[in-house]
């Protein structure tokens, strides 16, 4: 079984840096901690220990509100995308997957 990955946060800048995919290339993200504590429903200020479980736990919400930004960009651009509460806020609902602000025992019962 293969160990979660809790990526470093830069506590300089209040972010967790991650990656997606736009075709061939890789594109740098970073979500805030403030939308990592909006969305996990973490009380404030929290620890970067929550921060990071509230990462892995809501990181296909995350990837999606990443992927929703980047095609509003450019093809094939390598922008830097930050993602915010709101950002998080506008990824619709999807079946088995977390839904923001929700405890560990609610999922999405919406469809595909």
């Amino acid at each position: 079984m293969t160990k979660p990955y809790y990526p470093k946060p830069d506590q300089a800048l209040g972010h967790i840096p991650f990656e997606v995919r736009n075709g061939i290339h890789r594109v740098n993200c970073t979500v805030s901690q403030e939308a990592l504590e909006a969305v996990g429903n973490l009380s404030v200020p929290s620890t970067s220990a929550l921060r990071q479980k509230s990462f892995a736990r809501f990181r296909t919400l995350i990837h999606s509100a990443a992927k929703m930004r980047l095609a509003l960009l450019p093809a094939n651009s390598t922008s830097l995308i930050a993602l915010s509460t709101e950002d998080l806020r506008r990824v619709p609902p999807e079946k088995g997957v977390p839904l923001f602000g929700s405890f560990q025992s609610r999922v999405s019962v919406a469809t595909l």
